[in-house]
């Protein structure tokens, strides 16, 4: 399977759940749009800088301690 056919699949899983546990209404349109726009950056995704990690609820208890 390639990556681009991987991200694809995923795109559909995340819109099926939101469907199922959100209970959005997505048109069959719409996903696949989405799905294909996901796909389509995804170099652009690939090669973006990683970005810092952000502080999580335990680090800004610290820094209000302190």
């Amino acid at each position: 399977m390639k990556i681009e056919e991987l991200v694809h699949r995923v795109a559909g899983e995340a819109l099926s759940l939101l469907e199922k546990r959100y209970h959005y209404r997505i048109s069959d349109d719409h996903k696949k749009d989405i799905q294909n726009t996901v796909r389509d950056n995804l170099n652009n995704i690939l090669n973006e800088p990683k970005e810092a990690k952000p502080a999580g609820p335990k680090a800004e208890a610290k820094e209000e301690q302190e």
